[in-house]
């Protein structure tokens, strides 16, 4: 019980950062004063420390970026592809390499440059939108940090200080928000660095597979650490156990997305819609996702392809098809006045 308390003095000392406009804010008791200072002292203190060691991530995973393709060029090429493999294989497989690099890095690239997408500061909200009812993100509010409007489905980061249209969540490996303008990019990052993972893994195991001896060295004989062929202390050994571990995470990393993508949903909507969810189960009403179109034409909206054709996996610079502040599957395209009703936060 008290747990649930605290929980609910909580809710109510962060409300007021979400209401329609600057006059809703209600006062708050001096307990439930000195709490909401806490919190933002702690809000300001955690987005300081992810500013500072944001641009420590990107440089932490750049290298490990050129590690590989060094330990591919330097050693992998030459001794573990050339002499198991044919003149056209081993070209296919640099290509390849290559290939993967490209996109690994351009994605990379616009997922930390690319600003993700802000409301414009000149932005007013609908007419109609001020007796706008309905679930907090789905609604035109007012963000009491910006002082500004914030359309629907946007959510005001601590770290970046500003609000995100269509917020996914903060990565400090990228250093900037995931919202509607680079998610595309984000996904697709983390699609090729998996498939990059499993490429230096499938590249190393070449010795293995073909059953060539180099120098002496049979792999059969040199087979440690979870089947990998390498010699132990080497860096190719430890480049192979890195992408053979991280290709476990990078898997139901990528899967996640993939599965958000095709439902309609980001991060900070999933635990959202889990919620009402279970409430509407409770009262006994049915419920929806209003983004959702069916998985191919929601996954089409994001990636600008259907999942059945690989061009969602080809390098683009286009940009969204929507503005990502009017939606279609809110009333009247998410620009208010429907008649849709909640209660206002």
């Amino acid at each position: 019980a008290g747990g649930r308390a605290l929980a609910a003095r909580l809710r109510a000392c962060m409300r007021p950062a979400l209401y329609t406009c600057a006059h809703c804010v209600p006062r708050l008791s001096s307990v439930d004063g000195c709490l909401l200072s806490t919190l933002n002292c702690l809000d300001r203190c955690f987005g300081l420390l992810m500013r500072i060691i944001g641009p420590l991530f990107v440089a932490l995973l750049l290298c490990i970026i050129a590690f590989n393709v060094y330990g591919y060029l330097g050693t992998m090429l030459p001794e573990y592809v050339l002499p198991h493999c044919s003149a056209p294989a081993a070209l296919l497989n640099f290509l390849a390499g290559l290939w993967i690099l490209v996109n690994l890095l351009w994605n990379y690239l616009r997922c930390v440059l690319m600003d993700p997408g802000r409301p414009p500061k000149e932005l007013e909200a609908p007419k109609g939108s001020e007796g706008e009812r309905g679930r907090s993100d789905h609604v035109w509010r007012y963000c009491a940090r910006c002082r500004a409007v914030k359309p629907p489905r946007t959510h005001h980061c601590s770290v970046c200080r500003r609000c995100v249209l269509k917020m996914d969540h903060h990565c400090p490996w990228v250093n900037n928000c995931v919202g509607h303008r680079n998610y595309r990019h984000f996904l697709l990052f983390v699609v090729y660095l998996l498939i990059g993972c499993a490429f230096v893994v499938g590249t190393g195991a070449l010795p293995y597979l073909t059953q060539g001896q180099d120098d002496g060295w049979q792999p059969r004989r040199r087979m440690h650490l979870l089947f990998i062929p390498a010699r132990p202390g080497s860096g190719v050994f430890f480049q192979l156990v890195l992408a053979l571990s991280a290709s476990f995470a990078l898997t139901l990393f990528a899967g996640w997305h993939l599965y958000l993508t095709a439902s309609g949903q980001t991060t900070l909507e999933f635990y959202s819609n889990v919620a009402d969810r279970r409430a509407a189960r409770l009262e006994g009403r049915p419920w929806a996702n209003p983004f959702y179109r069916g998985p191919a034409r929601t996954f089409e909206e994001v990636m600008l392809a259907p999942p059945c054709n690989l061009r969602w996996l080809l390098p683009t610079a286009r940009p969204p098809p929507d503005d990502g502040m009017h939606w279609p599957g809110l009333p009247n395209g998410g620009a208010a006045g429907s008649g849709h009703a909640a209660t206002r936060v």
